[in-house]
C-alpha cells in the first residue's frame, strides 16, 4: 500500500485498543536510508503531540494508522530536537 504525504496527513492514528491519538502532521525521515523514522501525531484541540516510531506502527488502513499501545507520557521540549537526530526507534512522546 502506498500513500502520499497529503493522504498520510489525513489519517487518524489510533492505538490497538482504540485510543485516538490524533492525526499525522509531520514525518522524520532518514535521508541516508530514505526511510521514515518517526511520525509526529497530534490533536489540535488539546495540543497533545506524540512521536511514533515506524516500529510501533501495526498496520495502515485506508484512513487510519494503528499503532501499539505502549504510550508513555513524557515531557518533550529541547529533548525533542535530540530525538530527531537519532536513527533508532523512540518511545511515543507526549507534549503538553
Amino acid at each position: 500500500m502506498r500513500f502520499d504525504f497529503l493522504q498520510l496527513k489525513k489519517m487518524i492514528v489510533e492505538t490497538e485498543s482504540g485510543l485516538r491519538l490524533g492525526k499525522v502532521f509531520n514525518m522524520i525521515i532518514d535521508t541516508e536510508g530514505q526511510s521514515v523514522l518517526q511520525y509526529e501525531v497530534g490533536n489540535y484541540f488539546n495540543k497533545k503531540q506524540y512521536l511514533v516510531s515506524r516500529d510501533q506502527v501495526v498496520k495502515f488502513e485506508d484512513r487510519r494508522m494503528v499503532v501499539e499501545d505502549n504510550v508513555k507520557k513524557v515531557i518533550v521540549g529541547e529533548e525533542k530536537m535530540e530525538t530527531r537526530a537519532k536513527a533508532e526507534p523512540a518511545m511515543m512522546r507526549e507534549e503538553n
